[in-house]
């Protein structure tokens, strides 16, 4: 039930959830032309706050900088990588394919070849009601699965590949990746995810006992870019007032990995 309404629920305050509603609450509720000229005014003003850089790209920038970059001096009994940087291979795709997350399997395999660890382990599974099930050889597809696949496209022996593939969230994961990680008498960890996601991940996984290295990548802004973002012209001034659904996205992003922290703390995991 908490995964199923952790989906739901949170959609209804994000952007374009409030926006529905408020438009909904419009027709429902007012009705004078002066009521509903308020309601568009007020949408207006709250999609020109959403719609813009700055709010979102401030919440990522702090997310981001919650770990520093790992050192590359350290190392661990493995490398744990966080589901989430894959598209399953499925008609008409012919292997596995990566999104924007997918740098976590590079990354992790740069740290397995620089001799950071010499297990890694990959979790996650997909919610089925979220992700369509796609059969393979191998059985039912998962982050996991999928991510070990990569793995073995850059050549990581099978013999240092963990899969995990039972977790629906990223508590879950933190759990069912321990038990994995215990059983072998591992116990500390680089752990590698997209930088936002790290202020939520890595406490998680030092709830359940584990000594982590975070090694965080994915980043969304080089200092050299969030200095250029804050930096003002004429030229790019209409980037700064005109709206767009990618800066709203952004900020959808910041707010889930925030309000994920928050009940996560509520909930006593972290």
């Amino acid at each position: 039930m908490f995964v199923y309404l952790s989906k739901l629920l949170p959609n209804l305050i994000y952007p374009a959830g409030l926006i529905t509603l408020l438009l909904l609450g419009g027709l429902i509720f007012c009705r004078s032309s002066r009521a509903k000229n308020r309601v568009m005014l007020l949408i207006l003003l709250f999609v020109l706050i959403c719609g813009n850089k700055l709010p979102g790209s401030y919440l990522i920038r702090r997310l981001e900088q919650a770990y520093e970059p790992y050192n590359g001096t350290e190392t661990a009994d493995a490398i744990v990588i966080l589901g989430g940087g894959t598209v399953t291979r499925s008609d008409p795709r012919r292997i596995v394919e990566v999104n924007g997350a997918g740098d976590r399997v590079i990354y992790a395999v740069q740290l397995y070849r620089d001799g950071a660890a010499q297990k890694i382990l990959a979790g996650g599974s997909y919610i089925s009601w979220l992700s369509a099930e796609v059969r393979t050889e191998e059985g039912v597809s998962s982050p996991a699965s999928e991510m070990a696949e990569l793995l073995a496209m850059f050549d990581v022996p099978e013999a240092d590949i963990l899969i995990q593939d039972r977790s629906l969230n990223t508590a879950e994961e933190a759990e069912e990746d321990a038990k994995i990680l215990k059983d072998l008498g591992l116990k500390k960890i680089i752990l590698v995810s997209s930088a936002t996601h790290m202020r939520r991940a890595v406490p998680l996984f030092e709830k359940q006992g584990l000594e982590v290295i975070p090694a965080p990548t994915d980043y969304s802004f080089s200092d050299k870019e969030w200095e250029d973002l804050l930096h003002v012209e004429w030229e790019n001034l209409y980037t700064y007032i005109i709206p767009t659904i990618g800066n709203m996205q952004s900020l959808q992003n910041a707010l889930k990995e925030y309000l994920g922290y928050f009940v996560y703390h509520l909930r006593g995991w972290i």
